[in-house]
């Protein structure tokens, strides 16, 4: 991991910095939360987490698919954080509507 290696799990780092109280709030972040843990992401190095890690963030926050690099988990955890409607409780959601 080159140093860049995070002192908390990926998911308990992210919602430290987004605000949240608990790791279960996450998901459900909004405004500002949602503005802080994206500025997180932004400075956190693809390689400061294991795959594994990356792959259980994209898993909690946006029911997608795991990637197969640390890089595109990283790339679409982000572009899914950065529209709402990719977001798993907004998901939850809307498809408990229908």
């Amino acid at each position: 991991m080159m140093g860049h290696a995070l002192a908390l799990p990926l998911l308990d780092f992210l919602a430290y910095k987004a605000g949240c109280a608990y790791l279960s709030d996450l998901p459900r972040a909004t405004g500002w939360q949602r503005a802080r843990l994206m500025r997180a992401l932004e400075n956190i190095p693809a390689d400061a987490a294991s795959l594994h890690d990356w792959n259980d963030a994209l898993d909690y926050l946006t029911q997608a698919s795991p990637a197969s690099t640390t890089q595109e988990a990283r790339a679409r955890l982000m572009a899914a954080l950065s529209n709402p409607v990719n977001t798993g409780s907004y998901k939850r959601r809307t498809e408990a509507m229908k």
